[in-house]
């Protein structure tokens, strides 16, 4: 009888939709690819949208749908900004992608477990980082080659960013293996510092110190993890560059932002109510396709209709955030830092920093922990036949686009000239 109990328990779990999350970041942390394409990076986005579209057929199909009359509303804003946007097959693309992510939000379901074995499993990435350092040290020269995958360094800064909220909460709030969060918060960090990730490093910054200010039991553990990890830096950077005749502590990073905005702003003012599109295609392929901050993108490339969705979508948020439950918190910090990684890095254009960035969006609103999680996790149902099998057409038309969009592009085959990524990593070429 027990051995029956514990089987069926397992076949529920397995029957869980959240474990494809945890099984797209293990891909990620044990740099194993699957062979759709040559290139990581476009292998990774395939697989995001098939995850994604698995997920919404599966809640569709388990009577899970819904189709909200603000849906209608940004499918028809797609429909009627194409008329206006430059190469506006980007932009549509892009904003589908987006509508996936949102109907996925809504079909998940937050899961401690999964979240965990992401944490547990993320322990992996460190595996060579001290034959890096113990290289930094010899040589004087740092590499980031210990990370699984060659991805860019700034993805996976964002994912520890992302993985330490994660990791604070669960040291919080759990009884057991508490110093391995810790751990985890310690190594991420210097991970950072070692990258020179300045936008994570001040999002970093103030989520423990916010966290430090709430939380007083855990206070100084906090603040001790964070020093700790600026003083290894140091003390490695300071032993690597000992015989050097200028010792830098802080590594030196390039920076446009400044550039980068402004030229954002002034392709907006072109068509400030639809926005101007991807605006940087043909222009210059010698800076970055998007200007290193979401809400200065949005608003660029879709203009204030555009922006108006993702300032609804915040107002949101905020309107059913309890402020009188202390946990509640917790999820103004995670926003804030987040928030702050936003402004400043185009990090989330990539397949892995979205999913991460869609489960922390699951976690902090839809965790039972938290008062406003009644809102968010409530089951939203339409009994009418006709908004079911709308809800099934939509799927099968993007499915359908995405399909296409697979056949037809040649990133998946070949190599092409390198230029900023979007929707794929040569963000230049959609076909």
């Amino acid at each position: 009888m027990v051995f029956v109990n514990i089987m069926s328990r397992v076949y529920i779990f397995i029957q869980n939709k959240e474990l494809l999350i945890a099984l797209y970041f293990l891909l990620f942390i044990l740099g194993i690819t699957v062979g759709v394409s040559p290139n990581f990076y476009n292998e990774f986005r395939v697989l995001e949208i098939v995850l994604l579209l698995g997920v919404g057929f599966y809640s569709l199909f388990s009577n899970q749908y819904f189709f909200l009359r603000k849906e209608s509303l940004f499918l028809i804003f797609i429909i009627v900004g194409s008329f206006f946007w430059d190469n506006y097959q980007f932009i549509v693309v892009d904003l589908l992608l987006a509508y996936l992510l949102y109907k996925s939000f809504h079909f998940l379901n937050y899961n401690n477990l999964v979240t965990q074995i992401i944490v547990w499993a993320s322990f992996i990435i460190f595996l060579l980082l001290p034959i890096a350092l113990w290289d930094y040290v010899a040589t004087g020269t740092y590499s980031p080659n210990w990370y699984p995958m060659p991805w860019n360094i700034r993805v996976y800064s964002s994912y520890f960013l992302i993985l330490s909220i994660f990791a604070v909460w669960f040291y919080l709030t759990e009884k057991q293996y508490k110093f391995l969060y810790l751990l985890f918060l310690f190594l991420a960090f210097l991970a950072v510092l070692l990258d020179g990730g300045r936008s994570v490093t001040l999002a970093y910054t103030v989520f423990v110190a916010m966290i430090s200010i709430l939380y007083r039991r855990a206070r100084w553990q906090l603040v001790l993890v964070y020093a700790m990890s600026w003083l290894a830096y140091i003390a490695i950077t300071y032993t690597a560059n000992v015989n050097t005749t200028s010792l830098r502590i802080v590594r030196d990073t390039r920076s446009d932002r400044y550039d980068l905005w402004i030229n954002a702003l002034q392709c907006w003012l072109q068509n400030p109510v639809f926005g101007c599109g991807f605006y940087q295609l043909d222009k210059n392929t010698d800076i970055a396709a998007h200007p290193h901050n979401l809400f200065i993108q949005v608003l660029t490339e879709t203009g204030l209709l555009g922006f108006g969705f993702l300032i609804y979508m915040m107002l949101i948020i905020i309107k059913r955030i309890n402020w009188q439950q202390k946990q509640s918190y917790f999820v103004v910090a995670a926003f804030l830092s987040v928030g702050i990684d936003l402004s400043f890095s185009g990090i989330y254009i990539y397949p892995i920093t979205q999913v991460a960035l869609l489960w922390l969006f699951v976690f902090l609103l839809k965790n039972s922990e938290f008062s406003h999680s009644q809102y968010f996790d409530r089951k939203i149902k339409n009994e009418s036949s006709i908004l079911k099998l709308l809800s099934i057409i939509i799927y099968i038309i993007l499915t359908a686009t995405f399909l296409y969009i697979f056949l037809k592009t040649t990133a998946l085959s070949e190599s092409m000239p390198l230029a900023p990524p979007r929707f794929w990593e040569y963000g230049y070429q959609l076909f």
